[in-house]
């Protein structure tokens, strides 16, 4: 195992905190009440999670935000300054889980390679590129790989192969960690990858889920897991 990869939302940043900030924004710029949109915010994204793994959005960035702004009646102009109107505030920089910094930090030092792999919505990858560095993540990585860019998504398995191609190596060297059963752990398992996921709700600290995958319910406890996961 020489490369280690990680999803981004839900895995080092906390999209729930992310989309209040949004829902705030929306909120000034629409005059609606922000505990509604944010709301409706959650509820519209675990109906795209559904609709991007079923491949509904082919130009992922504009198709999405229209399936957001008709959900939460605006226009996708308005969405799209929201999220930039997001930029300026302090709060981007407390998006990072208290795991976050540490654990990647802590792989790096062991001598790993990184890097992140993540599937996009309605904003590109490289405002969230500029998130990681707001919350001092950003430095540590190697390579960062967002859907938009390289036109491949998880979970298929070209986008790990993509990956494998860019440090030369195999995919068998590859250990994904990120917190969707279908994206991360799925996807890294087909590709050939060792998964780790992460449920922050889990009870228990490492619990094997297979010869090549893990599952840890804090970052705290990544380097054991990788440990776990090379003998």
């Amino acid at each position: 195992m020489r490369v280690v990869t990680f999803d981004i939302w839900g895995t080092l940043l906390d999209l729930s905190k992310f989309y209040l900030l949004l829902s705030r924004k929306l909120s000034f710029l629409s005059g609606r009440n922000s505990e509604e949109l944010y709301s409706s915010i959650l509820s519209t994204y675990n109906e795209a999670l559904r609709v991007r793994l079923g491949g509904g959005f082919s130009k992922i960035i504009i198709d999405s935000g229209e399936f957001f702004s008709r959900r939460l009646k605006t226009t996708t102009e308005t969405l799209f300054k929201a999220v930039t109107m997001t930029l300026e505030e302090p709060e981007i920089s407390e998006l990072a889980y208290p795991d976050a910094v540490e654990a990647v930090e802590s792989v790096k030092s062991e001598g790993y390679t990184t890097a992140t792999l993540g599937n996009v919505m309605f904003w590109p990858g490289m405002v969230t590129r500029y998130f990681l560095y707001k919350n001092g993540l950003l430095k540590y990585f190697d390579l960062t790989v967002f859907s938009d860019e390289v036109g491949l998504q998880k979970p298929s398995r070209e986008i790990f192969e993509y990956i494998a191609e860019k440090f030369g190596v195999s995919t068998r060297e590859i250990v994904h960690v990120g917190d969707s059963l279908e994206n991360d752990l799925a996807g890294a398992l087909i590709s050939g990858s060792k998964a780790i996921l992460v449920n922050r709700n889990s009870p228990t600290e490492i619990l094997e889920l297979g010869k090549s995958a893990l599952l840890v319910n804090s970052l705290r406890h990544l380097l054991s897991a990788l440990r776990e996961l090379r003998e």
